[in-house]
């Protein structure tokens, strides 16, 4: 297991899911990776109807705002708040879009990723845990 214990592979527990926006997925798999400079998280999952979904993201693992390519997403941040938590924030301009915090265990066998998505409504929470993978 790497000193950062949020690293690895990680398999959704869809029924500890609470969705303040969209609907939780009922499978899906979370993987954090790093190198010496970066974190890099793809995200596979399946909706209620069946689809198959993927997510590739990252960036420099510094804390700092980075140009982003992503719609409606001009910045973001990723900051290793210590060896089980990790952060990321989302920027249109100086306006925050999006928080998330990912959370492992302290035996880091457990993923806790809460996610805040500000907008119209409000700001609205999406809760995961996930198991980690065991090759």
């Amino acid at each position: 297991m790497s000193i950062e214990k949020y690293s690895g592979t990680w398999i959704l527990v869809p029924e500890l899911c609470i969705y303040q926006s969209g609907e939780p997925p009922t499978e899906g798999t979370y993987t954090i990776s790093r190198n010496s400079v970066d974190i890099s998280f793809l995200i596979n999952w399946k909706d209620r109807g069946g689809k198959e979904h993927e997510l590739r993201f990252g960036g420099p693992l510094d804390g700092k705002k980075h140009p982003s390519q992503a719609p409606g997403i001009t910045d973001v941040s990723y900051e290793r708040i210590d060896e089980r938590t990790l952060d990321s924030t989302a920027f249109n301009h100086n306006e925050t879009v999006m928080y998330a915090r990912r959370v492992a265990s302290g035996d880091g066998f457990l993923l806790a990723v809460s996610q805040v998505i500000y907008g119209d409504k409000g700001a609205l929470s999406n809760f995961q845990v996930y198991r980690r993978k065991i090759s």
